[in-house]
């Protein structure tokens, strides 16, 4: 009786189990995940890839300023056309820095400090399950993504990517005339920006529900980890 009594028990919590707890998938647990932690490290990973991105794009053009009387023919067999007889052009030159500042101001940083740590560690330290919308968590990260994929992908275009700086001051940012990468590759940047840009005010707007709204019981603002 008693041997009957257990087997039904453990079948009743088997049954409460998948009544509870919807099956995952790969996808829907590691790729469109709405979970804070798994959100998170997907940022951070997306930061390093664009972290090792722009450190290449450093050393490449600081190898040039270090020895300016120097050619390297390195260069030529990575670069191709943009550094003929082991020289980086200086259109080119400028291309580098440009996006090497993009990446390590926009990109890096804020998957480092905002998608990473306010992602893993807001929930925990409020006592909330997860973040006011998930969703929008998911979608945020999902923007971001996005925004990384149509930076690099300026580096395929003819003309090559935004040539105007990181922080995109006419008239090279203005006039297409005025360097190759002011085309195509600036209207690529700015489409870039805006996915961005939306990236983060979800997130933003994420955060801020989370710490008015899902505080555990008994932790008023003052009462916050700081």
């Amino acid at each position: 009786m008693s041997t009957i009594s257990l087997q039904d028990k453990h079948h009743d919590n088997h049954d409460d189990h998948g009544h509870d707890h919807h099956k995952e998938t790969f996808i829907t647990k590691y790729i469109f995940s709405q979970d804070h932690k798994m959100i998170a490290k997907q940022f951070l990973i997306t930061g390093i890839i664009m972290a090792v991105i722009a450190m290449l794009l450093s050393i490449l053009f600081r190898l040039q300023l270090a020895w300016p009387d120097k050619n390297f023919p390195i260069l030529e067999t990575f670069l191709g056309k943009w550094a003929e007889g082991g020289r980086i052009k200086p259109d080119f030159f400028f291309l580098f820095v440009t996006i090497h500042g993009t990446i390590m101001v926009f990109f890096v940083l804020t998957a480092g400090l905002s998608g990473t740590f306010s992602n893993l560690l807001i929930p925990l330290q409020l006592g909330a399950r997860d973040m006011a919308s998930p969703f929008l968590n998911m979608l945020s990260y999902w923007f971001f993504f996005t925004a990384c994929v149509i930076m690099m992908g300026s580096f395929f275009i003819q003309t090559g990517p935004a040539s105007a700086g990181w922080t995109v001051y006419p008239p090279l940012s203005a006039l297409p005339k005025a360097i190759d990468g002011s085309g195509l590759g600036m209207t690529m940047w700015l489409a870039s920006m805006v996915l961005f840009v939306a990236s983060s005010l979800m997130g933003g707007i994420n955060y801020v529900s989370t710490v008015l709204n899902m505080r555990t019981k008994g932790m008023d603002l003052w009462k916050m980890p700081l």
